[in-house]
């Protein structure tokens, strides 16, 4: 059998029961929870973009390097 842990917030090292605030209180806690895991996934995302930024960018260099490749000047 598993103990389900009540729904609970901690704020300046209190614990609060979510059920047990006011609705306002209620929805404020999930807008926060929800920016949070938002959040999560944009770093994540952002992780993904900044290495093929590098991948791309080492690609490109090598064909700067190559022979035929003239200057604009």
């Amino acid at each position: 059998m598993t103990e389900e842990k009540p729904n609970t917030v901690t704020y300046e090292d209190k614990e609060y029961n979510v059920s047990e605030l006011s609705e306002r209180g209620q929805v404020l806690v999930g807008f926060v929870r929800s920016v949070r895991e938002e959040a999560a996934g944009l770093q994540s995302r952002l992780a993904v973009l900044q290495a093929a930024e590098i991948t791309f960018s080492k690609e490109l260099e090598e064909i700067f390097h190559e022979p035929e490749q003239e200057e604009l000047v």
